[in-house]
């Protein structure tokens, strides 16, 4: 298995009826409504301008005809506004398709509406990454049919492996990314990227290292700098073994650490008034510090890649527009949308496309992919309760 999501990694995270539990990834880890604010309310209203119409068919799912409306439930805040200026009303003009959008503020809400909402009632939804393991566990999603799509291999690779092997079954178009990478203060850290997850392991920054406080990304994040698989943790096939050396490394960490944060806020606030000098953060925060002055906060993906995180599109279960929602996100692969959605949203797009401005984007992978690290779902929700007991120990010094 590799170190990212693969195809039958994913093929056993999502499709699998035998596949071990289901959890949800909370804002903690970055995604894309940890980051933005929403009022807007969790039911279907058009926030679209209305465009000129054209004639076409009233579409059922079967049909290969573009329908006349087509409902989007997508995050809220500065998202929705963006999707709603670079692809939703670009896609009515051309189309003659009226989108009627509503907005969630979290994965939990979205979830909720669509599991509780009858069939037919949303087109297309906004999962992250464990909310993709969700929604095709439960069975709430359509298979995408990406025979439709012109523009699907204009995915970066490691995006086409979030897709099970050819001829199985795509439930979700990954459409932005972003990591958990490092954050370091140029005045006093030297030396440039990519740098090392060693570094907040480094004795010298004792009381000036800051870590998110979730287990499963402690455990992950220290499998990576141990160079291990972080979706198996083995040491000589043993898993018994491999978790007792994340757990031994982190342990001697704790004594380095000023801060373990739960919030983006708190984050924030321990970079920008130098209580920290380096650790872990979201990309998108960073980069608002740096626009308000902080020129010598920095965020770098470490070369042993970083854990990731994606929002995706995806076809509710009985979408009564199925064809015009696979257009929808056909549409948004475009290399033209996805120049413009990209610096907007604050996040790198999943497609190959490329511009100064999405380079210059604090998560943006030159690698191409190579160093984004996608939790397997399934292995998290079978160990998850065991790390989040030993990390609390760790915390606490009782290890």
């Amino acid at each position: 298995m590799s170190d990212k999501l693969n195809r039958r990694t994913f093929l056993k995270a999502t499709g699998s009826a035998s596949a071990v539990g289901i959890t949800a990834l909370a804002g903690c880890t970055g995604g894309g409504g940890s980051n933005t604010e929403t009022t807007a309310k969790d039911t279907p209203k058009s926030t679209a301008t209305e465009s000129k119409q054209t004639t076409k068919s009233s579409s059922g799912s079967g049909d290969n005809q573009l329908s006349d409306t087509l409902n989007f439930y997508s995050w809220g805040g500065s998202t929705q506004k963006a999707l709603n200026k670079y692809v939703i009303q670009p896609f009515e003009d051309k189309y003659g398709v009226t989108v009627k959008q509503s907005s969630f503020g979290s994965q939990s809400d979205m979830l909720a509406n669509v599991r509780s909402s009858p069939p037919g009632s949303y087109d297309i939804i906004m999962p992250s990454t464990s909310g993709a393991y969700t929604v095709a566990k439960q069975d709430l999603v359509e298979p995408i049919r990406t025979e439709n799509m012109e523009n699907w291999s204009n995915l970066m690779p490691v995006f086409q492996d979030f897709t099970p092997d050819p001829g199985s079954t795509v439930h979700v178009a990954p459409l932005y990314y972003g990591t958990v990478g490092l954050a370091y203060n140029s005045d006093h850290v030297s030396g440039s990227p990519p740098f090392s997850w060693d570094l907040a392991f480094d004795s010298q920054y004792k009381g000036r290292v800051i870590l998110e406080q979730v287990p499963y990304v402690r455990v992950f994040q220290t499998a990576l700098d141990l160079g291990m698989d972080p979706n198996q943790i083995t040491v000589d096939g043993s898993y018994e073994k491999g978790i007792k050396k994340v757990y031994d490394k982190l342990s001697a960490q704790q004594k380095l650490v000023k801060k373990y944060w739960s919030s983006g806020q708190e984050m924030v606030t321990l970079y920008s008034n130098e209580t920290a000098y380096l650790g872990e953060a979201w990309g998108g925060r960073i980069l608002a510090l740096r626009n308000e002055g902080h020129k010598n906060l920095h965020y770098t993906i470490p070369k042993e890649g970083a854990y990731g995180w994606s929002d995706s599109l995806a076809i509710a279960k009985g979408s009564k527009h199925r064809y015009t929602a696979e257009k929808f996100i056909d549409f948004a692969y475009q290399d033209s949308v996805m120049k413009k959605l990209s610096p907007e949203v604050g996040y790198p797009p999943t497609t190959q496309v490329s511009s100064s401005a999405i380079k210059a984007l604090p998560d943006f992978d030159s690698s191409g992919g190579e160093r984004l690290k996608f939790q397997d779902m399934a292995f998290k929700a079978k160990h998850q309760q065991d790390w989040s007991d030993t990390f609390q120990k760790i915390k606490l010094g009782q290890y």
